[in-house]
């Protein structure tokens, strides 16, 4: 998360969302966000998203053969024995990563049995790191066999020669969707508007693709990064930004007395 002057700049929608409820930003209805699905904007223009990623569960296929260990497809094929201890993922106290897997699967299971399945994947769990990027880090290393985040970082990482397979579990994904937002107060409010300007345009939104972000782009008239899958073989759920950003505090809180203390 970056905060400049005029700009609330990078963060996931669900931030932006308690930004905007906490009075921290002020609305802008730009000329560029009528090409962008209404999943990617709010409706009074206090924020838009710029690209956006799904969640994914990479392996480290050298541990994969030496264990023995078969290919996970779904969610729950990670709560088997044979991933026990070798699962990263970072925290939902600190990342917005994993709250957004928290949500995904409250919204796609329902709240109780989402946090049983967190509480069952606790005992497979290696560490919960404090960074939402670092698990794929200890992944490539062969320090866990499989780390859970968001797709980007393991797409560079397999295209860099890493022993990694990356999986989308079939019960479905939630994705991330970082935003921009004006700060309430901006002191060059043209600027701040022409950069949203930008961003949401199809040219801003092809530059992310021609720099080989491995973002993918929101709106569905620019152009996908080279080596990204198509978005119709990932089984992305019917995320709702709004709705767990403001769930989020006591969804943690949960998170953090049923999964982390065991209660």
């Amino acid at each position: 998360m970056t905060r400049f002057r005029v700009q609330f700049y990078g963060s996931i929608i669900e931030n932006h969302v308690l930004a905007k409820e906490r009075g921290l930003t002020q609305p802008y209805q730009s000329p560029s966000a009528a090409a962008l699905p209404d999943q990617f904007k709010d409706p009074e223009g206090y924020w838009h998203a710029f690209y956006m990623n799904p969640m994914g569960v990479a392996i480290n296929t050298q541990w994969l053969q030496r264990s023995g260990a078969s290919v996970p497809t779904t969610w729950k094929d990670l709560l088997k024995p044979e991933y026990r201890g070798q699962i990263q993922m970072p925290t939902p106290q600190s990342s917005g990563t994993v709250y957004n897997l928290v949500a995904s699967l409250v919204l796609t299971w329902g709240e109780d049995e989402a946090f049983q399945y967190l509480k069952a994947l606790n005992a497979n769990i290696q560490t919960y790191t404090q960074s939402g990027t670092a698990p794929f880090q200890a992944v490539a290393l062969g320090q866990a066999g499989v780390a859970i985040q968001f797709r980007p970082a393991f797409l560079k990482l397999i295209d860099e020669g890493y022993p990694l397979k990356l999986v989308f579990p079939a019960e479905g994904v939630g994705y991330e969707a970082p935003a921009v937002s004006i700060i309430k107060g901006a002191p060059n409010l043209e600027a701040a508007k022409k950069l949203v300007d930008w961003l949401l345009s199809l040219e801003g939104q092809n530059t992310l693709s021609c720099e080989k972000t491995y973002f993918f782009p929101v709106r569905p008239d620019a152009e996908t990064g080279e080596g990204l899958p198509s978005i119709s073989e990932i089984p992305l759920i019917e995320y709702d930004a709004i709705w767990a950003g403001q769930q989020r505090e006591r969804l943690v809180n949960r998170w953090i007395d049923e999964v982390l203390r065991g209660q």
